[in-house]
């Protein structure tokens, strides 16, 4: 057993960041765990994003835990498809909100002069990173409930 395994000899992604970006660099691995995850998100600049009130709904956490997340993980998370919208990105992003299936009630304030997205592959990292900080792991798997994610504690 290695530093960055655990008893059963699997990689532990909570601890190397390196072996969460292999996975994270992977396409077809990221495809496929999309496809389970089933995330409802908004499709902008051709990929489907979501907002930090969505993140911390999935995960049964407050934005408030995700805001501690983006300060502790926020360079990684950033180098995954975490950014900060304003302006004219802001303004498309926000006309693309009534063309998808996700509910305006789902933003705190949708009027905010910013707003922080997270594509899948920072949705990703933050369920990795996330459960390290969080003490539980997120194990995403085909499910029929409506987030598809379930947390093992």
């Amino acid at each position: 057993m290695t530093a960055n395994t655990g008893e059963d000899g699997k990689k532990d992604l909570t601890v190397s960041q390196v072996d969460r970006q292999n996975i994270l660099n992977n396409p077809y691995a990221l495809q496929e765990i999309e496809k389970a995850a089933q995330i409802r998100g908004i499709p902008f600049e051709g990929k489907t994003v979501v907002v930090k009130e969505q993140v911390a709904k999935f995960f049964e956490v407050t934005p408030r835990t995700i805001d501690n997340y983006l300060e502790q993980y926020g360079d990684e998370l950033r180098q995954n498809g975490y950014e900060v919208l304003r302006g004219k990105r802001l303004k498309t992003f926000k006309l693309a909100i009534p063309a998808s299936d996700v509910s305006e009630t789902d933003f705190v304030n949708i009027k905010a002069p910013i707003i922080g997205i997270f594509d899948f592959r920072a949705f990703l990292d933050l369920s990795v990173t996330g459960s390290t900080t969080a003490g539980r792991s997120a194990t995403i798997l085909p499910s029929p409930s409506p987030n598809g994610l379930k947390l093992k504690g």
